[in-house]
Parts: C-alpha cells; sequence; structure tokens
C-alpha cells in the first residue's frame, strides 16, 4: 500500500503521467526537472518633476532653476534610481527669453541635465526656426510623439519615446505637446496629432515591447491628463501646461502636476516589486508623494552661479528708467484675462498709437508679470520687457466691423476659464453678458464714440501672435494685412516709447468693457 504522500503524488498529471511511461522505457528511472524557483526583488524609484518654469531666479524666496536644480540633485544623491522630468514650457515667456530667445534656458538646463524633458506650447513662442534651433542645442533627451516636421518626418534631436533601464526594470517613457499650440503659439507649418489620443497609443506600444513601467510626460490641458489617466495605457502621467500642484491616485495610476516656476517641486517615489516565476515577471508598485516647497531649498551652486551671470547682462540693459506711475497698475492674470485692466488700457493705447488704427485689441493672456504696481512706481525696461515677453511686433488688419465683432466676442469666450484670449483694448467701448451664451455675449460695441457699423471697414491693431489667429482670433485673416511681423516694430518697444513719451503713467480702469 503506497504511502499517503506517494498516493497524493499519483494523482498528480505530471507525476502520473511519468509512471505510465516507465515500462515502455525499460523501466528506466526518469530524473524529475525542478520549476525554477520564485524570486522576489524590491526596487526604488524616483522622478522628480518640475513644469512651466521660465524664471531664472527665486521670487520671495520661491522657484527659479538653481532651487529645482537643487531638488534634482538632492534626490539623485538619495537614490541612485532618480529620473528628473521636465514637462515643458522653459525657454518662454521670461525677461531674457524675449532677448535671445530662451537661449540662457537651454544653457541653464545643460547642467541640471533633466532625464526627460518635452517641449510645452511656449516652446513654439518664437517660432518654428527657434524651436529647433533650441532643442538642437539641448543635451539631455527630448521626447514628443505627435509633433512633426511638415512633411511627417521627425525633428532632429527629438525623439517619440525613450526606454530606461534601472535597476533591472524597463521603464518606457513618452512625451506629447498640446494641438493646442497651433492657436496658442507660433509653430508655423509643424504638425500636431491629437495629443492624448497619441500618448495613449504609444503608452500601449511601449507595454507590448516589454517596458515594465510606463511614463507618460504630457504638457496640455488637464481634460487631456484624464483622458490619457481613464485609458490605464501608462502608470505614471507626469503632465504640465495647467500650472496646478496636483496629485491623483486611483490605486493603479498616479497623475501628477507640479505648479508652476519651480515654487512646488514633486518627488514621486515608487516601491517596486519584481516577482519572477518562470517565464512570468510580475510588476507591482505603489507611490509616496513629497511636494517641496522651494522657499526651504537651498540654490545648487553651479546652476545659481549660471543664473547670475545672465542677471548681470540683464541688470546692465534693463534697468533703464522709462515713467513713473500716477494710479495703480494690476497685471495679475486674473485681471488681464478676466476684465478691463488699466494696464491693458495702457499696452493697447499703446499698439494703436504705434500704428494709427482706428482701434486695438492686445490679448491678456501676452501680459505676463503677474504684479502690481502702486502709484509713484517708476516703471524700467525691465518691467514692460516682463510684461511683453514674446517677441511680438506691432500689426494691424483691416476687417470688417462684422468681424470686429467677432473677434470681441472669441476675446469673451473663456471667461469662466480664465482664457488667455480676453481682450485689451483702445477706441473701444463694449457691454458683455456674461451669462450669455458663447457667441453672443456682445451686446453692444462702439469704435471711437460711434456705434459699430458691422459693413465699414475698420483698421484694427493688435500683435502678430493674433494677426495670424493666435487665441482664437481668426477674424484677421479674413482681411487685408497692412502692417505684418517684418514691418511691424517691436511690441515691448513701442510700449516703452509710449510711456517714455507719457512721462507720469495715468492709466486707469475707464469703462472700456463693461461686464455684466
Amino acid at each position: 500500500m503506497p504511502s499517503s504522500r506517494f498516493a497524493a503524488l499519483l494523482k498528480s498529471s505530471v507525476f502520473a503521467g511519468v509512471l505510465a511511461l516507465g515500462p515502455a522505457l525499460g523501466g528506466v528511472a526518469l530524473a524529475q526537472t525542478a520549476a525554477p524557483a520564485a524570486t522576489s526583488t524590491d526596487v526604488k524609484l524616483s522622478f522628480v518633476l518640475v513644469n512651466d518654469i521660465d524664471q531664472m531666479n527665486a521670487i520671495k524666496g520661491r522657484g527659479g532653476m538653481a532651487k529645482y536644480a537643487a531638488v534634482v540633485a538632492a534626490e539623485r544623491a538619495r537614490n541612485p534610481n532618480t529620473l528628473a522630468v521636465h514637462a515643458g514650457d522653459t525657454i518662454s515667456p521670461c525677461l531674457l527669453c524675449g532677448l535671445d530667445q530662451g537661449a540662457h534656458v537651454i544653457d541653464i538646463l545643460n547642467v541640471v541635465k533633466p532625464d526627460v524633458f518635452v517641449p510645452g506650447n511656449h516652446e513654439f513662442d518664437f517660432g518654428k526656426a527657434a524651436f529647433l534651433k533650441r532643442m538642437s542645442e539641448a543635451k539631455f533627451p527630448v521626447l514628443t510623439a505627435n509633433v512633426t516636421m511638415p512633411d511627417g518626418s521627425a525633428i532632429a534631436n527629438v525623439a517619440a519615446t525613450k526606454v530606461v533601464e534601472l535597476a533591472g526594470l524597463k521603464i518606457g517613457f513618452l512625451g506629447a505637446t498640446t494641438e493646442e499650440t497651433i492657436a496658442a503659439s507660433s509653430p508655423e507649418d509643424m504638425k500636431f496629432a491629437p495629443m492624448a489620443d497619441t500618448a495613449i497609443a504609444k503608452a500601449k506600444d511601449l507595454r507590448k515591447a516589454g517596458a515594465d513601467l510606463v511614463v507618460s510626460v504630457v504638457h496640455g490641458p488637464r481634460s487631456d491628463d484624464f483622458k490619457i489617466a481613464d485609458s490605464k495605457a501608462a502608470d505614471l502621467i507626469l503632465a504640465g501646461h495647467d500650472h496646478d500642484l496636483r496629485l491623483v491616485y486611483d490605486g493603479r495610476v498616479a497623475m501628477v502636476e507640479s505648479s508652476s516656476q519651480g515654487d512646488y517641486i514633486t518627488v514621486i517615489r515608487l516601491d517596486v516589486n519584481v516577482k519572477t516565476e518562470g517565464d512570468k515577471k510580475t510588476v507591482t508598485w505603489r507611490p509616496n508623494f513629497e511636494v517641496v516647497d522651494s522657499q526651504t531649498v537651498t540654490p545648487e551652486p553651479a546652476v545659481q552661479a549660471k543664473v547670475a551671470e545672465y542677471e548681470a547682462v540683464l541688470d546692465k540693459e534693463l534697468a533703464v528708467e522709462l515713467g513713473k506711475t500716477a494710479t495703480p497698475l494690476d497685471s495679475r492674470r486674473a485681471t488681464v484675462r478676466g476684465q478691463e485692466a488699466a494696464i491693458g488700457n495702457l499696452i493697447a493705447d499703446a499698439i494703436k498709437a504705434s500704428t494709427g488704427a482706428d482701434v486695438a485689441i492686445m490679448n491678456g493672456g501676452g501680459i505676463r508679470a503677474n504684479k502690481e504696481y502702486p502709484a509713484g512706481a517708476v516703471l524700467t525696461r525691465r518691467d514692460i520687457l516682463a510684461e511683453l515677453p514674446f517677441g511680438n511686433a506691432t500689426s494691424m488688419a483691416a476687417i470688417s466691423g462684422k468681424d470686429l465683432k467677432a473677434a470681441l466676442e472669441n476675446g469673451v469666450s473663456q471667461l469662466a476659464d480664465g482664457g488667455g484670449r480676453f481682450p485689451q483694448v483702445a477706441g473701444i467701448k463694449m457691454v458683455v453678458d456674461t451669462k450669455a451664451p458663447v457667441g453672443s455675449r456682445v451686446q453692444s460695441v462702439e469704435v471711437n464714440g460711434a456705434p459699430l457699423d458691422e459693413a465699414k471697414i475698420y483698421k484694427v491693431a493688435t500683435n502678430e501672435f493674433m494677426l495670424k489667429g493666435g487665441d482664437g482670433y481668426v477674424q484677421f485673416r479674413n482681411g487685408k494685412t497692412l502692417i505684418g511681423a517684418v514691418d511691424g516694430k517691436l511690441l515691448a518697444n513701442e510700449v516703452m516709447v509710449h510711456v517714455r513719451r507719457l512721462g507720469t503713467v495715468e492709466a486707469k480702469v475707464e469703462g472700456r468693457i463693461v461686464l455684466k
């Protein structure tokens, strides 16, 4: 009678098969091959995320490139399995960017050496040629899967995806840039496929190719971020564009955005477990998040020294005084993107005066310093370039009154979202019903004191970005260009000339835009 242990073995299909074959093989004893032992390995990975950072130095103790570099260096020292990720918007809009088209930013990032950089919409602010030159100067990996040259070919020094092997893990990265860049910036004829759809497809490709972890680094609106997250195609979504400080984790996918300007820098630490049994490999992970307030960070010395060199150049060129304010000016984001602003009136007046136009429209999103100037403040070149960093030229088109009203409707179409297309105007008085449907919010328009005539042709001054249809101002394309980018003057310089001519700036809110 067999023992109970042997009886149990007889029930096994493997052992039963061996015993049945025994007599046919002449009773030759068969050696059992032991199954490979299962293994379990724990790995710690770190990702340091920054996005939407263009300022070199800290402001009120927070942000700037040197503090970002310090956080990266500290995490790399803490854990050699650290990957620094930059989710875009960095070569614009900043003070020096308007002068060197972001060359100094790439120079600084070449010291920091991020492991992945994804271009944001602002990387295209100075046009295609400048974008291509900046990316060619990068000594770090640049990824974007949905942007190509006009003929569909790849961009030099830019890849769609990248696989990094760390501690026995294959980490697949993909990059993608919002297709809204076409309207929001100046990529000219470069091609943009839908960001979210491309990111999802590339994430699946990386998984099929054997990536243990898939990281989607994207620069686009939060609606696209969530679409990618909902697809479950990627493990991590590291995002930029919305300036959110956002941490989302549903037990399967983690999504992070790190505010802006390096004010807060997020460190995502993954405790990863790898189990191997035969040919089967199972990877599980759990995240821990640390949000670093950069006010607590000591700047990294090498980067801070480089920043100081560039600041010295700026100080000499931009400290020139232009005029003094008699009334307060407010360029805070919510103000210039949501209501008539005294500084918006000042800039629109300067454009109108420079071009001799009937009216002028300036997009609020083009006013960038996000600060307040009290009455009695001295305005310098630095202040004006901080407000107008994009290097835009003044422009003018002859368009119909019908198109002018449609342009104003476009300007107030994103009130709830604080869209950058909000119009700051000169020569115009308009009444807006904020609760009316988009496309029918402008209730009345006066042009230089007379009711708008939809059949009349008006000379409308703006900036070259809007003249090309930027921020949705496609109506300018319907008219005749009177002053284009080649003939226009640098917008910031024209505002400087205007301020110097005034000497004392008395701009104020005066009822040009009435919101009801």
